[in-house]
């Protein structure tokens, strides 16, 4: 099980950041000065809105996730929720995405979102299974 890192308040963001652990942010994770970092998160993401260039991540739960609104070129996660929007510019890359509200946008401006194969491992050699 992974710790989790928590921030009160707005995480600012001044370079590109990486989390070993799970990320939660009461309020919005933003680039200082309006700048844009890329954000790896080896865990899952939960926050209000992010506002970054790329995210890598297990998992996003978020209010608004907006790449233009998660402000990102590209998202590659495992599962995200989000309550209305979700937009990549490049790439969107999950396994799966689920909206909180009937009314949504989820989109990959420049691409289409892939949904990625759930990965199968052996259960004697825990290998991965292709």
């Amino acid at each position: 099980m992974n710790n989790k890192k928590v921030y009160q308040g707005d995480l600012i963001l001044e370079k590109d950041t990486v989390f070993e652990e799970d990320l939660k942010v009461d309020g919005s994770i933003i680039g200082k000065d309006g700048n844009r970092y890329n954000l790896t998160v080896k865990g899952n993401i939960n926050c209000r809105n992010i506002d970054c260039r790329n995210i890598d991540c297990e998992d996003i739960d978020c209010e608004d996730i907006n790449c233009g609104d998660i402000d990102c070129w590209n998202i590659d996660c495992e599962d995200i929720n989000f309550y209305a929007i979700c937009i990549a510019y490049q790439t969107f890359k999950c396994k799966s995405w689920k909206a909180k509200r009937d009314n949504f946008i989820c989109k990959c401006l420049d691409g289409e979102i892939e949904i990625k194969e759930e990965k199968k491992f052996c259960d004697k050699c825990g290998s991965e299974l292709k």
